[in-house]
């Protein structure tokens, strides 16, 4: 039992400082190529795709996700067990 929570909490904390740290990059590199500078094409500012939109959404849910599942494993890592066992 106590392996497990190791490896959860590890497995939760590596995941957790990796999606964090893909989220900033990416998020900075986004912020670049589309806000700070768009993106010009025969001397037109061109805005941003539907394809573009779509994978800013999907960019945004996964990283959601990768997030909400490392707090899982940390929360199942660090949750107390009871000291005494219920009778």
């Amino acid at each position: 039992m106590r392996t497990r929570r190791l490896i959860s909490a590890l497995v939760g904390g590596l995941l957790l400082l990796g999606t964090l740290a893909e989220a900033y990059f990416q998020g900075f590199e986004l912020y670049n190529q589309y806000y700070l500078m768009p993106k010009e094409k025969y001397g037109v500012l061109t805005p941003l795709r539907w394809q573009d939109v779509v994978f800013l959404v999907g960019f945004c849910l996964i990283n959601v996700g990768l997030f909400y599942l490392s707090c899982r494993l940390l929360k199942y890592a660090l949750r107390r067990e009871p000291a005494v066992p219920a009778i």
